[in-house]
């Protein structure tokens, strides 16, 4: 005992060295494994957070259900924090990131890329939902509340919202877009014409045919290319 007091004295840091992250340290692609409480009981979650750690403090964080955000982070001495969430670097072992936000311990793994679930997983049954493509079921603002594509860039332009304003013919209608970016926003006078399950946009720049993969009036999922959009209609 008198030994190992003697070390204490000897050397008071030793037990209680502390190491602190970098952003090389913890950079990659996570998602979202475990999550515990204040307990250590696992928890049932549906909102995966998939996060991107880039060497020089760029971050991106995305819910399954809920909002995408990024931007420069920041990591002093443990404490990772972008935008208004804060959290605590408690260990990156053996390819598993473990990262605490207030109650909860979350679990990440390493992956090369995300890859997200196909649509049917994630609406059961979307694939084959109902398509209605009467005006009264497309006038009106949608919002993009969710976007899985396995081969996103920060540099592709993405839907962010249309406004369907009138039509101006049988199944053409006049509408305003915004496009974003991991970097910038804009927003394009287009022209949408819907035929069958097919919906074509035209804007001044731009030419998307994606294909409806369901549209109840209220919820919309549109797939271009390799990306799926998942579309709220809050105001007609």
């Amino acid at each position: 005992m008198k030994k190992i007091m003697l070390l204490f004295l000897l050397f008071p840091t030793f037990s209680f060295a502390q190491y602190y992250y970098s952003f090389k340290d913890i950079s990659g692609k996570w998602v979202e494994l475990t999550r515990t409480d204040k307990n250590s009981d696992v928890t049932p979650f549906k909102d995966t957070l998939y996060i991107e750690i880039r060497e020089d403090g760029f971050m991106m964080v995305r819910h399954t259900i809920g909002a995408t955000y990024y931007g420069d982070a920041e990591l002093y001495e443990n404490k990772l924090s972008i935008q208004k969430d804060v959290y605590n670097v408690e260990g990156n072992e053996d390819g598993v990131l473990k990262l605490k936000k207030g109650k909860f311990t979350h679990r990440f793994i390493k992956q090369e890329a995300f890859t997200p679930s196909p649509v049917q997983k994630a609406i059961p049954g979307a694939e084959s939902g109902v398509v209605l493509t009467e005006y009264e079921n497309l006038n009106g603002k949608w919002t993009v509340y969710k976007k899985t594509d396995p081969k996103f860039t920060s540099g592709t332009f993405y839907i962010k919202n249309m406004d369907i304003i009138e039509m101006n013919m049988n199944n053409v209608f006049s509408a305003q877009v915004t496009f974003h970016n991991m970097d910038s926003v804009y927003s394009t006078d287009a022209t949408i014409k819907v035929q069958n399950k097919e919906m074509q946009l035209v804007s001044t720049d731009k030419v998307l045919k994606t294909r409806m993969l369901k549209n109840d009036g209220e919820e919309m999922i549109l797939e271009h290319g390799s990306t799926t959009y998942f579309l709220k209609r809050f105001k007609k």
